[in-house]
């Protein structure tokens, strides 16, 4: 019997140790100045932003209850836009509520019961009382001068900050071991991302956006002249008329395309042959067959898989040129 009580009272300190910890709290300062009382635990975290915010929580395995959708052509279904293409995770099969485009439903936020909302600074800061009355909301910066700044905050206010602090780690040995392998292809170059906006005779600089130009910049590449001329170093960019096509040489040029509009590698090529006709002579990459085309989702998710995507493809390109 004695040894019955003790296993009982036992159990009961163990539950209530546990109870404990997961009632803990912690104090907070968000990306738009909000002082925000938050579980250092949090089970059933919305997220309102799906590249920005949801791909994060998926890379550290947080509790996920919801998060904002992106619509998948043609079928016109919900689509977490970076989650399918990086992780392999399709809506239908989750049972996340679904909280629309750029999280604006608030009824199925608020349905969602959950105990931590993540938001944007761009999307959310007009919203930040009303979602503050459903539970504990801290919003982010999407852009910021290192990406992984944005992210440690994020894993940190969902308790996966070890998790960030050892996969960081491997990233930056990674970047070393690039760097030092690739010296000739690296030191000293410089590079642009941008995107042809078919059909408006515009070119979109993409200056600071998602991984890929996070992983550029920790390589060591820089920003060719004119984008130093034109743009301040933590502008995430703009358009710029195609006819500036000469300007936007680069050691190496990165271009994407979206996989939400079933499109592929090609895309790319047929909207600078539309924006900017004759491009190829335009672009030293291009000649030099250091013009790399990506997936805009695998490559813009701010995620270390992403960063490895990235890379690879970088890498590829580099040994098949060496051949």
């Amino acid at each position: 019997m004695m040894k019955l009580i003790t296993f009982v009272q036992g159990a009961l300190l163990l539950s209530l140790s546990l109870q404990a910890v997961a009632n803990e709290t912690m104090m907070i300062t968000d990306h738009a100045g909000n002082k925000v009382e938050i579980l250092t635990q949090p089970k059933r975290i919305a997220s309102l932003h799906v590249m920005s915010t949801t791909s994060i929580l998926l890379d550290v395995d947080a509790p996920i209850v919801g998060t904002s959708t992106y619509i998948k052509l043609p079928g016109n279904t919900p689509y977490i836009r970076g989650g399918e293409e990086v992780f392999g995770i399709k809506f239908a099969d989750t049972g996340y509520f679904n909280y629309g485009n750029k999280g604006s439903d608030i009824e199925q936020i608020k349905a969602s019961k959950p105990d931590l909302i993540i938001g944007t600074v761009k999307y959310q800061k007009k919203l930040f009382d009303k979602l503050s009355k459903i539970a504990p909301t801290v919003l982010i910066q999407r852009y910021t001068p290192n990406i992984f700044d944005a992210y440690r905050d994020v894993a940190t206010w969902v308790g996966k900050k070890d998790i960030f602090e050892h996969n960081y780690g491997q990233y930056q040995q990674k970047i070393a071991r690039f760097k030092d392998k690739y010296t000739d292809e690296l030191s000293g170059k410089t590079f642009i991302y941008a995107v042809p906006s078919k059909g408006q005779a515009e070119i979109k600089i993409r200056q600071n956006s998602g991984i890929i130009t996070q992983v550029l910049f920790d390589l060591g590449l820089t920003r060719p002249q004119f984008l130093q001329d034109n743009f301040a170093p933590d502008d995430a960019g703009a358009e710029v008329s195609s006819e500036l096509i000469e300007s936007l040489d680069a050691d190496w040029f990165f271009s994407t395309y979206t996989s939400q509009l079933g499109a592929g590698p090609e895309s790319i090529d047929a909207g600078f042959d539309d924006v900017a006709p004759g491009w190829q002579f335009a672009l030293t990459a291009y000649q030099n067959n250091q013009f790399i085309r990506l997936n805009r989702e695998q490559a813009y998710t701010p995620t270390f898989v992403s960063a490895d995507y990235v890379l690879n493809a970088l890498e590829q390109q580099i040994l098949k040129n060496r051949k």
